[in-house]
């Protein structure tokens, strides 16, 4: 009985750890939806697709001498200027902006997935 619960615990466990790289950079889609829908990066490529955009954390945001990188799934991106919108607006100007097309959707690196990219203003 023992055995079969800490067995239990063990895949969950696993699991969970399996599931963690998928965690998303940005948070908030739901919340925000109604501004991210018609967002349109510089390519004229949509942005979002129900689910992949959200507000960026500070900490997944930086400025080397290379120019802006964001984190996605453990991953510095780099921002390229395609990336910035072209139209929509930030639902919240406290914090960046991101979108990035999920894991599941494509099988290509972080960085690839990302499609747009709104800074704070003063960034």
């Amino acid at each position: 009985m023992i055995r079969n619960i800490c067995a239990a615990i063990l895949v969950i466990i696993i699991v969970l750890l399996m599931l963690y790289p998928l965690a998303h950079a940005q948070v908030g889609h739901d919340r925000h939806h109604v501004f991210y829908q018609n967002w349109t990066n510089q390519k004229d490529t949509n942005c979002c697709n129900n689910q992949d955009c959200g507000e960026l954390p500070p900490e997944n945001e930086r400025v080397t001498s290379n120019g802006v990188e964001v984190k996605i799934e453990g991953v510095w991106c780099p921002v390229y200027s395609w990336h910035y919108l072209k139209k929509g607006n930030a639902p919240n100007w406290a914090v960046a902006h991101v979108c990035v097309q999920r894991a599941f959707q494509s099988k290509t690196s972080a960085c690839s997935r990302l499609l747009c990219y709104q800074p704070k203003p003063g960034s």
